[in-house]
C-alpha cells in the first residue's frame, strides 16, 4: 500500500505503508527508551562515607541496606558402604553448600541508627516512636505528619526489622492509618500530627531485637 504524500515543491511523493510503520514503531520505541532513562536514580557517596540514593522526582534518600552472601547448607548425600557380611555396613555423609543473599543493614545505619525509624512521601511522614511487648508480641507505635492537601484516610508502610547484629529478621505491611468510614474527623488533614493506635506484630525475637532497629518505606496512600 502507498501513501501520498505533498512536498513543499508541490510535488506528490510516495511512500510505502510498511515504511511508515516502521517509523512510527522507532519513534514509540525511543519515546519509551527516554522515559525509563529518565526513572533511573544514582547513588552519591558522601564525605562522611554514607551513600544516598537520588530519586528522578527530585528527593533523595540514605542507602540503608545491602545485601551480602551467606553459606547455606544446599543437600546431603549418604554413600552407603556394604562388606561382604550382611551384618557390616558403613555410612558416610557428606554436605554441600551454597551461597545465599542475606539483607544487612550497612555500616553508616549502624553508627547512626536515628536515620532508621522514619518515612515520608507525598506530603505524609510516618515515624516509629515507642514500643512494647506483649508475651511473644510486640506493639509499636507511629507518628504520623501531614503537609498534603489531601484527606487522608489510610497510610500502609513496609516494616523491615532488623536483628541487633544488623540482619534482617522480619519484613511486613503495617496499615499505621486508617479512618473511619464517614467520619472525617478520623482523616488525617494538612498540618496535623496524630498517633497510631497499637500496631501489634508476631514473629520478632525479643532477645535479638535490643536495639530496635527497624526501616520503614510508605507503599500505600489512600484519601478522599
Amino acid at each position: 500500500m502507498l501513501v501520498h504524500n505533498i512536498d513543499s515543491n508541490g510535488y506528490r511523493n510516495q511512500k510505502p505503508m510498511h515504511t511508515l510503520l516502521r517509523f512510527s514503531a522507532l519513534s514509540s520505541w525511543l519515546l519509551l527508551s527516554s522515559s525509563v532513562i529518565a526513572a533511573d536514580v544514582a547513588r552519591v557517596t558522601l564525605e562522611n562515607g554514607a551513600q544516598v540514593r537520588l530519586k528522578d522526582d527530585f528527593t533523595w534518600e540514605y542507602v540503608l541496606t545491602e545485601t551480602q552472601t551467606a553459606p547455606n547448607v544446599l543437600a546431603t548425600e549418604t554413600v552407603v558402604n556394604a562388606s561382604t557380611t550382611i551384618n557390616s555396613a558403613t555410612s558416610l555423609t557428606t554436605t554441600s553448600a551454597v551461597s545465599v543473599p542475606v539483607t544487612t543493614l550497612t555500616a553508616t545505619a549502624m553508627a547512626k541508627p536515628e536515620l532508621l525509624g522514619t518515612t515520608a512521601k507525598d506530603g505524609i511522614k510516618v515515624s516509629f516512636t515507642d514500643s512494647q511487648w506483649k508475651g511473644d508480641k510486640l506493639g509499636l507505635t507511629f507518628e504520623l505528619a501531614s503537609t498534603s492537601n489531601e484527606h487522608v484516610t489510610l497510610v500502609e508502610v513496609e516494616a523491615r526489622f532488623f536483628a541487633d547484629n544488623g540482619t534482617l529478621l522480619k519484613t511486613d505491611k503495617l496499615e499505621v492509618w486508617e479512618a473511619i468510614f464517614r467520619m472525617p474527623e478520623t482523616y488525617l488533614r494538612k498540618g496535623e500530627q496524630r498517633k497510631s493506635s497499637i500496631i501489634w506484630v508476631k514473629g520478632i525475637d525479643k532477645a535479638l531485637w535490643q536495639k530496635q532497629l527497624i526501616d520503614l518505606k510508605i507503599t500505600e496512600i489512600n484519601s478522599r
